[in-house]
């Protein structure tokens, strides 16, 4: 008799707002072991992530849709339950795209065994995963950090905000921290060791307040949210100032149609570069990534913390509440 999955499907596209639990629904289908799908994998570790927002709505983007009732696609680290593989065993830990799900067949292909066992396993979808890799690509190759700087990074306390933090202080730099949260701005404060935190949502004035916090204006600004917090980043730039833009997290959930940058002036006058940029464009440069993480990690330079919701009914609650803010460091699921 064929395993049986379940699931967490798409039940209609939300072109607009905030995702609700209600737009999910917990199925099962039968899968198919065979010699085209030669592993059977049971997922451990589940990832939630923001770009997956994006997914969900029937407009084209960088990665296509989600279909809707069928098993939704991410991050997973899974254990090998069955193969005719060569290149795995039974007991092998992969890392996978068919999160989402208990379990489930593919081919070996689209599978990557996990080798390293020194740290915790949910480790490869936080900062040694795709986390971690947008972290120091966005600094190092399209930010081009350099020593001493002053970094500017907001949504700082999810799981790529607060590599982001951690690495630009690696560096030397004086890091301001924005995040939505009183218990993120005493953790960005109190553990990773941040210039300054503030809660944005008691800010009245974000240029005022950056100008308080920095008053000389940043080098960097590494961009989660787009929206009012990106304008009022242009405004306290320096000149020469470089803009990542990493997400844009405010405008993907907005009701209202997002307006375009009231100061493109700054932008000209101060000679700025914007620049936006996909991890998954950026897939095989991982060497330099994996060597420093590892090594910041092993020496306790680099902390991180998580958020688990357990079982896979909850994936949807997971995911909803990491769009409302929720989460410190990474959203993760255990299955």
């Amino acid at each position: 008799m064929n395993e049986k999955s379940k699931f967490i499907a798409l039940k209609n596209y939300i072109p607009v707002g905030l995702p609700t639990e209600n737009d999910f629904i917990a199925k099962e289908k039968e899968i198919n072991f065979s010699d085209e799908r030669n592993v059977l994998v049971e997922n451990i570790w589940i990832s939630v992530d923001p770009y997956m927002r994006a997914r969900m709505t029937e407009k084209k983007n960088y990665k296509h849709p989600f279909i809707i009732g069928e098993p939704m696609e991410g991050a997973a680290i899974g254990i090998v339950k069955k193969t005719n593989s060569s290149k795995f065993n039974v007991g092998d830990y992969v890392l996978n795209n068919c999160g989402w799900r208990d379990k489930f067949t593919d081919s070996e292909n689209n599978l990557k065994k996990i080798t390293n066992s020194h740290f915790p396993l949910q480790s490869f979808l936080g900062p040694l995963g795709m986390n971690g890799h947008t972290a120091y690509i966005g600094l190092y190759k399209i930010g081009k950090l350099q020593k001493n700087q002053t970094v500017l990074v907001s949504s700082a306390g999810g799981s790529v905000g607060s590599l982001v933090c951690q690495i630009a202080k690696l560096n030397g730099c004086k890091v301001v921290a924005s995040t939505g949260s009183d218990e993120k701005v005493d953790w960005l404060k109190n553990e990773l060791k941040v210039d300054h935190a503030f809660n944005y949502k008691k800010t009245e004035n974000l240029v005022l307040k950056l100008k308080e916090l920095m008053p000389e204006g940043f080098d960097l600004y590494f961009d989660n949210v787009g929206g009012d917090f990106l304008e009022a980043a242009i405004f306290r730039m320096k000149n020469y100032g470089r803009i990542v833009i990493c997400g844009r997290i405010s405008q993907m959930n907005s009701t209202t149609s997002p307006q375009g940058l009231k100061n493109m002036a700054h932008v000209l006058v101060k000679r700025l570069t914007i620049k936006g940029f996909l991890i998954f464009d950026h897939e095989d440069d991982t060497n330099n990534f994996q060597r420093d993480m590892i090594k910041w990690l092993t020496n306790k330079e680099i902390v991180t913390k998580e958020t688990i919701y357990e079982g896979i009914d909850n994936a949807p609650k997971a995911f909803v509440d990491l769009l409302n803010g929720k989460n410190i460091g990474k959203m993760l699921v255990k299955i």
